[in-house]
């Protein structure tokens, strides 16, 4: 009979008590931990085997419980395993280990051999599929305990017994709120499903164009599924995508295929809008002549076809006269044109001006046809509007 205070008694008077703290607990469970053993040593692997697992399996679980701080959970197994030592003492109080004699006839001639029971269940290891566990011999030696779910946890101290899980969350399956396959304890987003590369949260889209990051060519420019994200290309920057525009290198609406279109005075090219005739104003002045004013209203069409192009108008003189006064003309001849073309309903944001005075002949000055050809007003594509 075991003495009063034994390590039984203690746990039993513990148990009376309710909820207890966490360190009173943990002092339980050496309690309970001495009880197993002692049934261990008793025999309780031959005699018990199955309270024995219970109570051990409950220990264990009771320990993680007070590790993760939950009391009332490690209180429960703790009970659990104080009950079956308990029962494993009780009936491993006449047992022991067994050996298995195997006599001859000839007791005189032929010496005993013992055959190894390394578990003590009272089947030798030569017949125990289970050597190393205790269990009964109508199971060959093996532990009688169910696992529904085959999950590697035991039906008894399964929470889950018929949904697998792992043995770290007590035969249950880890919570994933948003179904994305990703658990959420390792989930950043676990309210928003995404792929487990990214953590659990979905990739995000920063250009708002419908296509994720992850898979946009262009993260930072919205562009079509069609084209991994990416503006389609747009070489003569008219709105019209080349793989669309009939005339890729010369602005031009829509309505006409990306291609300019045909005018009598004026030839849209890659680089400038080429006029057929001059841009005529009155003799040192900046006034824009009535007879330019046709070929002018052509240029703006042009503009507003290809809103996106920007257009630099560049003034130019002879030499004739001083530096000063003919750069001064040439910008004001080019900033009269730009006023034309806003009137028309070209955007002011499109064009700019610039005077370069007498600074870039393209013919000679020592001709009168050569001075007329350098006064002129030219209009150049790409350049940023000043």
């Amino acid at each position: 009979m075991r003495a009063q205070g034994s390590p039984l008694a203690a746990l039993f008077l513990a148990a009376l008590c309710g909820c207890v703290t966490g360190s009173a607990l943990r002092e339980r469970s050496h309690a309970v931990q001495d009880d197993i053993k002692t049934a261990r040593t008793s025999g309780a692997e031959t005699c018990a085997p199955r309270e024995l697992a219970i109570a051990e399996g409950n220990l264990r679980f009771a320990q993680l419980e007070l590790d993760h701080g939950d009391s009332f959970r490690a209180e429960d197994h703790l009970n659990l395993a104080a009950g079956n030592a308990r029962t494993a003492l009780s009936q491993s109080k006449d047992c022991g280990k067994v050996t298995v004699l195997i006599r001859e006839k000839d007791v005189a001639t032929v010496p005993r051999v013992a055959l190894k029971d390394t578990d003590g269940d009272g089947v030798p290891d030569i017949d125990d599929l289970c050597p190393e566990v205790p269990g009964p011999a109508s199971n060959h030696g093996c532990p009688v305990m169910t696992d529904r779910d085959a999950d590697g946890v035991p039906d008894d101290i399964d929470r889950c017994p018929d949904v697998p899980g792992p043995k770290e969350n007590f035969g249950c399956p880890w919570a994933d709120r948003d179904g994305d396959g990703v658990p959420d304890k390792d989930d950043k987003c676990p309210d928003l499903a995404g792929p487990k590369e990214n953590f659990g949260c979905p990739y995000g889209d920063r250009d708002g164009d419908g296509v994720p990051d992850d898979k946009d060519l262009c993260p930072d420019v919205p562009g079509p599924v069609e084209n991994a994200g990416c503006p389609w290309p747009d070489r003569d920057h008219d709105g019209v995508p080349d793989k669309d525009d009939k005339c890729p290198d010369e602005p031009g609406p829509a309505d006409n295929h990306g291609c300019p279109r045909k005018q009598t005075l004026i030839v849209v090219k890659k680089d400038r809008i080429e006029l057929k005739q001059q841009v005529h104003f009155k003799p040192n002045r900046s006034v824009i002549l009535p007879e330019s004013h046709e070929l002018l209203r052509q240029v703006a069409t042009a503009l507003k076809d290809a809103p996106a192009v920007n257009i630099r108008i560049e003034g130019h003189t002879d030499n004739v006269g001083k530096l000063m006064k003919n750069m001064k003309l040439s910008q004001a001849r080019a900033d009269a044109v730009r006023d034309f073309l806003v009137k028309q309903g070209v955007d002011a944001r499109q064009v700019g001006s610039e005077g370069y005075g007498p600074t870039r002949p393209i013919a000679s000055n020592l001709t009168r046809a050569g001075k007329a050809a350098n006064r002129r007003v030219e209009f150049r594509m790409g350049d940023r509007p000043r």
